[in-house]
């Protein structure tokens, strides 16, 4: 009603709004374009194809060896407790062994690119190369034998009891990938810490398509994803620092083996990646075919070489007898 009252000459602005900037200032909302409310603004690093580097949250599980005031201030150490105050460390170990036992786990990848597991129904001769039949099933469905809930109840008690059993889950425990693509997945899945605590692993891997193969005339790869993945396993199994024994069983279910040849011709930069895993004392790599060399020599690896029928062993065994006479 106010406003109906002015003389029409005369132009309200308000009071608060500086009226040598207020034209100005509407001529240049004009051009700017309308931001939706809910519109993203992409940083200079979003241009990346990784959009930046994710940051890893601290662990608020495990108890570190550096102090961590933060951590220490939600840490009971569980005094009260006549495991914690009366039995010594080296006996709860002893404990917390024979409670998580000593299976071959084979481990399944989800929809959602979730670990699940089962123990092998089978089980594995540590002695022996050949791996077992097991088939890989979304979410490991189909198998109900699983580790025994008081093995994964444990860790569960309180955070000091998970800091001192968690090494124990992994340790004892032969782990059985079926798949590779099960152990490119599993650095961003389980810590460094954790893997580094893996001593026995078990690999089977089938050949997609040949790394590092280019056809007749062309300077591309024809697979550069399979190469990149084939130097990613062998980059992860050579940065577990704790694992001790290593089979890998490379198969080529291809119709009547058609990578073979091409194999043989990049057999030697094939093995190459493999030369670096070199803290395994007990590692054995099964090849793919039949005439496949395994007489390669790998370096400062412990790598052995044996054929799918495994030939390989005698050789060696008649070359410890030569060496000795």
């Amino acid at each position: 009603m106010l406003l109906a009252l002015r003389p029409s000459s005369m132009r309200w602005i308000p009071h608060d709004i500086d009226s040598s900037t207020s034209s100005t200032k509407k001529g240049k909302d004009k051009d700017k374009p309308k931001r939706r409310l809910l519109s993203f603004k992409p940083s200079s690093s979003s241009k990346e194809p990784n959009h930046g580097t994710p940051k890893r949250r601290k662990s608020t599980l495990s108890i570190s060896s550096t102090p961590d005031e933060e951590l220490d201030a939600r840490t009971h150490m569980q005094g009260q407790s006549m495991l914690f105050a009366r039995v010594p460390i080296e006996i709860r170990k002893m404990v917390y062994e024979f409670i998580m036992g000593r299976e071959t786990v084979h481990l399944t990848l989800g929809a959602k690119k979730r670990f699940g597991h089962f123990v092998c129904p089978q089980g594995e001769d540590e002695h022996e190369v050949v791996m077992c039949d097991c088939k890989v099933l979304v979410g490991g469905a189909g198998h109900s034998g699983r580790l025994g809930s008081a093995c994964l109840g444990v860790l569960r008690v309180c955070r000091r009891m998970y800091h001192e059993a968690i090494p124990h889950l992994y340790t004892p425990h032969t782990f059985s990938l079926l798949h590779p693509t099960h152990l490119l997945y599993l650095p961003t899945r389980i810590p460094q810490p954790r893997l580094n605590t893996i001593r026995r692993l078990r690999l089977r891997m089938t050949i997609r398509a040949l790394p590092y193969f280019r056809r007749a005339n062309s300077k591309h790869l024809a697979y550069p994803e399979d190469t990149a993945n084939w130097e990613k396993t062998w980059n992860i199994l050579t940065s577990m620092a704790g694992l001790r024994e290593l089979r890998v069983v490379l198969i080529d279910k291809s119709p009547d083996g058609i990578w073979e040849q091409q194999w043989l011709s990049l057999e030697e930069r094939l093995l190459g990646p493999v030369k670096r895993v070199c803290r395994p004392r007990d590692f054995v790599v099964v090849l793919p075919y039949r005439s496949c060399r395994v007489d390669w020599e790998m370096g400062g690896s412990g790598c052995v070489l044996r054929r799918p029928d495994g030939d390989g062993e005698e050789e060696e065994e008649e070359e410890e007898e030569g060496e000795e006479s």
